[in-house]
């Protein structure tokens, strides 16, 4: 989706999504609008559905005719409830605004909001409605980005200090941070290309995983135990040129309950592909059929896009064929890829499987608006 930023209004609840089925025989896709998005062709605003649980339960964000992004949490059955994160810049035209990243199993939402300075703030939302806003220590720039909730309500992402650096963060449930770099991280900001650290997502035990760039600005994964023990590891054929490598800035990792992780790599020819990395460190590469094969194109991207990975095993992402348009796929268990679009999708944009191999994301329409949609096996 085209990067504006956050939102502040009360909470309302708004029932009966704007919701069409199309049945396939393999497949069956549910398109949704979150009420108040702006529809208007040519906005390329919309719906942009980001994060959901093992329930069904859907968080995401929207963004209104004042240009103003806007929280919410779709109910299992389909009801909405839209939110904004006290704080968050509601003026209209500012971009500003409330913009969820990831909501765990008993409902707990976290994610990013734009305050009337431009600044981005973390902000936990539990079940029952209430907010915590917070920032990590030391952060500046562009300021702190909430990427992934656990169950127990442990919380990862990244922010930027007053130079523009990125550095990874753990809030643990308690509300104490932790902040961490790989080893030889670039450390030149953002106007030198460096993108820095990012933790992208944490399961149950703790264990978080991400990605960081080197002083040569190339990729490789990282993983930090629950000690604060951090493992590098770079995926064999992974280029080492200048955005190349594994895991790119903006590329979330998935990662399950038993330690295993889905996400990118770039090789030298700078094309992308999937990877499996099984607990025990074994990797093994994929790519989807129809997958292009040129510079930015292939099963992946080089910026800005998810992995998703149950824990059955099943994996979802996005590939770009050879004309640089981007489709979903699902990757099963025993390694048979099966690639979709919703209906009138000119470029689908998968982020989450769940347990029961439902596949959340949005997609772009002809007239260039963004829509949710739910894949159901």
């Amino acid at each position: 989706m085209n990067s504006k930023t956050s939102a502040a209004i009360p909470a309302m609840v708004v029932l009966g999504a704007l919701a069409i089925s199309v049945q396939s025989p393999a497949q069956k896709i549910i398109t949704f609008d979150a009420p108040g998005a702006n529809m208007a062709a040519g906005s390329f605003d919309g719906t942009a559905a980001v994060g959901m649980n093992n329930l069904g339960a859907v968080t995401g964000f929207y963004i209104d005719a004042n240009s103003v992004y806007n929280g919410f949490f779709r109910s299992p059955e389909g009801g909405f409830t839209t939110f904004q994160a006290p704080g968050a810049n509601t003026t209209p035209g500012s971009f500003g605004g409330t913009s969820p990243t990831s909501i765990n199993d008993v409902g707990m939402i976290t994610g990013n909001y734009s305050d009337a300075q431009g600044l981005t703030h973390g902000f936990l939302r539990d079940k029952e409605g209430k907010f915590t806003t917070f920032d990590v220590k030391g952060a500046g720039g562009f300021g702190s980005f909430p990427i992934a909730i656990n169950l127990e309500g442990d919380i990862v992402g990244y922010y930027t200090d007053s130079n523009l650096e990125f550095y990874a963060f753990l809030r643990d449930r308690n509300g104490k941070f932790t902040t961490f770099a790989g080893p030889n991280v670039c450390v030149t900001g953002v106007s030198a290309g460096c993108y820095g650290n990012e933790a992208t997502n944490i399961n149950l035990l703790k264990t978080s995983v991400g990605n960081y760039m080197d002083v040569n600005l190339s990729g490789h994964g990282l993983i930090r135990s629950p000690g604060g023990t951090l493992t590098t590891y770079d995926v064999p054929g992974a280029g080492t040129g200048t955005y190349q490598g594994t895991g790119c800035p903006g590329c979330f990792a998935g990662f399950n309950v038993w330690g295993a992780i889905a996400a990118t790599y770039t090789d030298s020819n700078s094309v992308a592909h999937g990877y499996l990395r099984s607990p025990d460190g074994t990797i093994t590469t994929f790519d989807a059929p129809g997958a292009g094969t040129g510079v930015y194109q292939g099963t992946g991207c080089f910026s800005d896009c998810y992995v998703s990975l149950n824990d059955w095993g099943a994996i979802t992402g996005l590939y770009s064929d050879s004309n640089y348009v981007d489709h979903g796929y699902v990757r099963s268990p025993q390694g048979k890829i099966v690639t979709f679009d919703p209906p009138g999708s000119i470029g689908t944009f998968p982020f989450v499987i769940n347990n029961a191999g439902t596949v959340l994301g949005y997609y772009l329409d002809a007239n260039d608006v963004y829509h949710g949609f739910l894949r159901i096996p």
